[in-house]
């Protein structure tokens, strides 16, 4: 038959199913070996996933947001409440622009993510989410609340202006003043001039889902809460996290190795 070329994250992701499967199959003592643990995807894109988790620190994030709340530059401050619900929610950026206000629950205290909005050519298209395990139910935490009170009275401020041409009738939490959709490319772009601006060109907006995952497991969260509250289909992904998170937590804590030979520094006096 004709040959189809495939692109290399499809690549990718066949290579990441094979080597779970092998795993298994090792587990099962089908296999003595992973065969898949040879083989390196080529390609223009090809870099190791833990060279792309690039991520904020915890202290970076408020300065993220007070630089976005600022007057610094007022053209990027639409992006505080999304920055806000891409760090601490780690959501997808189809997620947040299929945010409906009819699936937050305050009563019970959660947010469903169940839709997203995506861009196929030059027209917006509703979706389901990416995966089965990309519908959950997350925690609606006090601060979030706030957030998205600020985002629903101004909302209200913009129906007002715009009366009969407001276009929000489906009632989507994130929306242009005049309640029509946020491009996602646009948004994407946006975003990446603005965090250029802000001194951190690396940091794209689907990083802030690595940012959630490294604050998550700083504060001590497991492998499955984390694969949870991030929708990950397949938990190597959230496996490849940890281990990054982890190879960067051991160059940063310089402050241990110190306190741990104190006793010998004497030693070598």
């Amino acid at each position: 038959g004709k040959r189809v070329e495939m692109s290399v994250r499809s690549v990718r992701s066949i290579k990441s199913i094979l080597h779970s499967s092998f795993n298994q199959a090792i587990i099962d003592g089908l296999v003595k070996v992973n065969p898949t643990l040879s083989v390196k995807v080529k390609g223009k894109k090809n870099r190791e996933y833990s060279d792309e988790m690039l991520f904020l620190t915890e202290e970076e994030c408020e300065q993220l947001i007070t630089y976005l709340n600022s007057e610094v530059d007022p053209m990027y401050r639409f992006l505080a409440p999304i920055a806000f619900m891409g760090i601490y929610y780690g959501l997808r950026r189809s997620e947040l622009l299929g945010l409906k206000w009819d699936a937050i629950d305050y009563k019970s205290g959660h947010i469903r993510i169940e839709h997203t909005v995506v861009r196929v050519k030059t027209v917006e298209s509703k979706d389901n989410t990416k995966t089965k395990n990309s519908r959950r139910n997350l925690a609606l935490f006090p601060t979030a609340v706030k957030v998205l009170d600020i985002i629903r009275r101004d909302q209200e401020k913009d129906k007002e202006y715009w009366g009969d041409a407001y276009m929000n009738k489906e009632g989507y939490v994130f929306v242009r003043g005049d309640g029509s959709y946020i491009d996602p490319d646009y948004l994407s772009k946006t975003f990446s001039k603005m965090t250029k601006r802000f001194g951190r060109p690396e940091i794209t907006f689907h990083k802030l889902r690595h940012t959630c995952a490294s604050l998550l497991i700083s504060k001590g969260w497991d492998v499955k809460r984390v694969q949870y509250w991030l929708g990950h289909s397949d938990i190597q992904t959230t496996l490849s996290i940890y281990a990054h998170y982890n190879k960067m937590q051991s160059n940063l804590n310089s402050e241990d190795m110190d306190i741990l030979t104190k006793d010998v520094e004497k030693l070598f006096a």
